[in-house]
């Protein structure tokens, strides 16, 4: 990747500036990232009630980014595995968390990434993230 990554504070998960985006508030410190209580919206329900699995996904990623970025890397996702164990219901806080598995060469990051519901876990997934400039 030749491009130079930068916040410009739009982005679709973390963004406060998209009005469109889900705004999430991820705490990150030492390899591990979390969110607490965010409720997801009907508007991002696949089947009636039901979160879709995208925004799920797109969950995970973005707080496995969070994670390196706890231990002060900037990546991106090069590869993401989803498994979705339970529906989880709009409307109904989640809870988050991330953490990083293991750092090779100082290019290549694995993390592990959950999703909570009434303190059950709906969902998880593992990633490998690569360190940009």
């Amino acid at each position: 990747m030749d491009e130079v990554i930068r916040d410009d504070n739009y982005c679709f998960a973390c963004g406060k500036d998209n009005p469109i985006g889900l705004k999430l508030d991820i705490k990150a410190k030492g390899g591990k990232a979390k969110i607490e209580g965010y409720v997801i919206k009907k508007e991002y329900q696949g089947y009636a009630g039901i979160t879709h699995g995208g925004i799920l996904s797109l969950i995970l990623d973005e707080i496995q980014v969070y994670a390196a970025f706890g231990m002060g890397y900037k990546t991106v996702t090069a590869k993401i595995e989803v498994r979705f164990l339970k529906p989880v219901k709009t409307g109904v806080p989640i809870d988050a968390e991330a953490g990083v598995i293991s750092v090779k060469k100082g290019v290549w990051i694995e993390t592990e990434g959950k999703i909570y519901q009434e303190g059950v876990l709906k969902v998880k997934s593992t990633a490998l993230l690569k360190v940009v400039p």
